[in-house]
């Protein structure tokens, strides 16, 4: 078990209870799960990480905060925007997922972004980073507040974990 990781879950579930998310779990991707109201969050850099604030940049014009914190508040979005997608919508979005992921793994390049940028574009994913950039937008102070807390716990986790990073 790495050290410190219950100590930084649990200082990332604090940042994220007002907004009704039960507890946060570091993970190899981030993700939301409908039925415990429950996120992982990753915990290493990802090359997605990039595609994802490139895109962001390119839909919404925003780019004013750590893609760690717009990906949490993404995952928020998910929570928030739920009760708006329909089953038919849910379902088209989980087979498209499940077909995007399986030519990701063997695209490259330009191909491998198309695919990033066709997965980010999936109603429910565009719903949920659309209520991640408002968000952001509305209320940076807030936002700036929770990526130092966020920050000071993945700090002394890193620092646990691996020394001099």
């Amino acid at each position: 078990m790495l050290k410190g990781y219950h100590k930084l879950n649990k200082a990332i579930t604090k940042q994220l209870k007002p907004f009704g998310i039960s507890r946060a779990v570091g993970a190899d991707d981030y993700a939301y799960y409908y039925q415990s109201e429950m996120i992982t969050y990753r915990l290493t850099l990802h090359d997605c990480d990039e595609a994802y604030s490139d895109f962001i940049y390119e839909r919404f014009g925003y780019e004013d905060t750590d893609v760690f914190i717009i990906s949490l508040l993404h995952e928020v979005g998910h929570h928030m925007t739920d009760e708006d997608i329909t089953q038919n919508v849910y379902d088209f979005c989980m087979k498209e997922k499940a077909r995007i992921c399986e030519e990701i793994q063997h695209a490259h390049g330009a191909d491998w972004t198309k695919l990033q940028y066709e997965y980010f574009q999936l109603p429910d994913e565009i719903m949920a980073t659309a209520w991640a950039v408002d968000y952001a937008k509305k209320h940076p102070k807030k936002v700036r507040k929770m990526w130092k807390k966020c920050e000071k716990a993945l700090h002394k986790f890193y620092d646990k974990n691996l020394g001099d990073y």
